[in-house]
């Protein structure tokens, strides 16, 4: 059998992907394609939440294995997707950006009775994936930083203050 996820993103409406893959295969297995296919640094965390119709997240599959044995936590590397994905419409949240809460939404769209897979693939690519990491505002080109030096110089003369607020009493 063959399962068809089609991923998309809140934040890039044109963003989709459609990606064959085995039910065999584990959850860690749909991360990596996933992160190739978006181009992501494959050394960050990430997590799939199994989710209800509305898309509430309701049991965690994390690239890190917590150790317990929490039945709402899952580690990516022993779950296999035929363990948890058994309904066409079935719907994931893959968070690729915890800090920010940035993530894409999976959903099965079909299930082919084929067997001959022998690897996941993109069948299908539209648009640019939405960026890993969002970007400090103060590390763009456009802002200039004031030369600590010079900070004196943007106050003005102090005989435009006393014009201003008077004498001050201290």
């Amino acid at each position: 059998m063959i399962c068809i996820f089609e991923i998309s993103s809140s934040e890039i409406p044109d963003y989709k992907r459609l990606i064959h893959i085995d039910p065999d295969q584990t959850f860690e297995d749909l991360h990596r394609i996933i992160q190739d296919t978006s181009s992501f640094d494959q050394s960050q965390l990430a997590s799939f939440f199994l989710t209800d119709d509305q898309w509430r997240r309701k049991i965690e599959i994390s690239l890190l294995n917590s150790g317990g044995t929490s039945p709402n936590q899952l580690s990516m590397r022993k779950t296999k997707l035929n363990e948890y994905i058994t309904v066409t419409g079935q719907k994931l949240v893959y968070v690729f950006d915890f800090f920010n809460e940035r993530l894409l939404n999976l959903e099965l769209k079909e299930k082919l009775m084929k067997t001959d897979l022998k690897e996941p693939f993109v069948a299908y690519e539209s648009g640019h994936a939405p960026v890993q990491f969002l970007i400090n505002d103060y590390d763009s080109p456009e802002i200039a930083i004031l030369d600590t030096t010079d900070s004196y110089k943007s106050f003005g003369d102090l005989e435009d203050y006393y014009e201003v607020f008077g004498e001050m009493d201290i």
